[in-house]
């Protein structure tokens, strides 16, 4: 057991209830937590793998979500034999939500070299201005407005920027309703609602009855389609990855916002 840090070492605010130590806690081995599982489950799903998440699991990189085939719950697939048939949403064009950097220095360099003299600071702050204005355009006016009309749900059920209470409420209905008439900015050119328009593409199919569906009923939804053998009784999911709980936690120690 690990030996408690003193009282005055601590914030005077900590709970009573949160044990501070001095040294990380033993791991926990038993992936069933000490918890008997009864496994019934005969036949093959229909869903191999699922996953629900935040940026991690949504693909996020280079403050952007762009390439979900190389998100890591696609290159699981990838090993599995699925690929194929893991649908995910996509955000091609400009570098995807909300600004992809790596598109950005990359359209510099093809433009100014690997180098940036002092003198081409002008014109390189127009090219910025100039790429950021296509983004803004793209994905509030342009083809990127327009959520892709798909067929079934995702089974990467990730989004960026998603805490715990995202993923019990929010639906592709809610965040429709949240998402306000763009303004095409003169210098604020960053795109408006970028989180909820990329949520959207992960959950516009997710419905049941019309009913929009959370993650977590979206996935309730896939395991209630059954094995191939035996559809429509449940047991249709082999593998659910769950991973949250990352920007309730970060909060409380950096909190990017992006206006």
């Amino acid at each position: 057991m690990a030996d408690s840090i003193p009282k005055w070492m601590l914030d005077e605010k900590t709970p009573s209830e949160v044990k501070v130590t001095d040294k990380p806690r033993e791991p926990i081995w038993d992936p069933r937590l000490a918890i008997d599982v009864e496994v019934s489950a005969e036949g093959t799903p229909r869903h191999r793998l699922v996953t629900i998440g935040d940026s991690l699991m949504h693909g996020f990189q280079s403050l952007a979500i762009h390439n979900t085939d190389i998100s890591y719950p696609a290159i699981i697939a990838y090993e599995m034999g699925w690929y194929e048939r893991f649908p995910k949403p996509s955000y091609f064009g400009f570098g995807g939500l909300p600004l992809n950097l790596e598109f950005l220095i990359r359209d510099l360099e093809k433009e100014f070299g690997d180098r940036l003299d002092w003198w081409e600071l002008g014109l390189a702050s127009f090219r910025v201005r100039h790429f950021v204005d296509q983004v803004e355009d793209w994905w509030e006016r342009g083809p990127g407005a327009r959520v892709p009309n798909v067929r079934g749900i995702n089974h990467n059920l990730g989004i960026y920027g998603w805490d715990l209470r995202d993923t019990l409420e929010r639906t592709a209905d809610t965040l429709k309703s949240q998402i306000v008439e763009p303004k095409d900015q003169l210098f604020q050119q960053i795109v408006e609602n970028a989180n909820e328009r990329a949520a959207l593409r992960v959950l516009e199919s997710a419905r049941k009855g019309g009913k929009s569906l959370t993650p977590l009923g979206a996935a309730d939804e896939l395991g209630a389609e059954g094995t191939v053998e035996d559809p429509g009784q449940g047991d249709g999911i082999e593998m659910l990855i769950v991973l949250l709980g990352a920007n309730n936690a970060l909060g409380s120690i950096v909190q990017l916002k992006v206006e």
